[in-house]
């Protein structure tokens, strides 16, 4: 049982990640409420955000949505709300899919920033953001896209108020265990250091247990790893 608590605590924290990825992929809001694409033509991640940038302007009622919401601050404050409440009504290949982009990302950052992951840290990070971007441009196009398009559906899914999927509570136990499964006692006893104090762990350790998480939670039998996804990032 304890090991159990512990990977649940350390799922329950990977929800930071999705969160802190998104605050360090950059999106420009003008007042009107549409959104711009930082990326200069010839970039590597030009296209993909440009689809988002695209699908989302032509939207007025997420347009709408955001108009307004002018500081930095206040607008990811609104989109973390939003993405977590539009995450619940998604299907399992969409989070499946953001769930593989984000173990991708992980284990291509700077130890010392993967470590980051783990802890407390401000909202906006431009080291992290600088390494999660180059991340992205070393990495084959679709994981990118998979996180706009992630972002993308869940805004709209909470614009419009679609239905919210119900919890699978017994999917979500055989899940749990069977991610445990694939920790050792050695690694039980090192996650337990990490999550106990994710300020004085080691770097080693904080950007371990993250990357192990995310890696094994992507290696589930499907309705498992749609259980621990619709976990992280719908928050339920």
């Amino acid at each position: 049982m304890k090991k159990l608590l512990l990977i649940l605590a350390l799922v329950v924290g990977a929800a930071v990640v999705g969160k802190s990825l998104l605050k360090d992929q950059p999106v420009l809001l003008i007042s009107s409420g549409e959104v711009r694409n930082p990326y200069a033509p010839g970039s590597a991640l030009h296209a993909q955000q440009q689809e988002f940038v695209d699908q989302f302007n032509a939207d007025p009622q997420l347009r709408e949505r955001f108009a307004g919401t002018f500081t930095s601050k206040g607008l990811y404050a609104e989109m973390d709300a939003a993405l977590r409440r539009g995450a619940r009504s998604l299907d399992s290949a969409q989070l499946i899919s953001v769930t593989r982009a984000m173990a991708a990302v992980i284990p291509r950052l700077q130890q010392a920033n993967c470590a980051k992951l783990m802890r407390p840290k401000d909202d906006f990070d431009r080291v992290l953001g600088a390494d999660v971007q180059s991340a992205l441009e070393r990495l084959p196009p679709r994981h990118h896209l998979n996180f706009w398009r992630f972002y993308l559906a869940a805004l709209k899914a909470e614009v419009n108020d679609l239905p919210e999927r119900p919890v699978d509570q017994p999917a979500r136990e055989r899940a749990l265990m069977e991610l445990g499964g694939r920790f050792n006692q050695n690694d039980v006893a090192r996650l337990q250091r990490v999550l106990q104090d994710p300020l004085s762990a080691p770097d080693a350790d904080a950007c371990w247990a993250i990357n192990a998480f995310t890696h094994n939670a992507t290696q589930l039998s499907p309705d498992h790893a749609e259980a621990l996804a619709r976990l992280i990032w719908g928050g339920q």
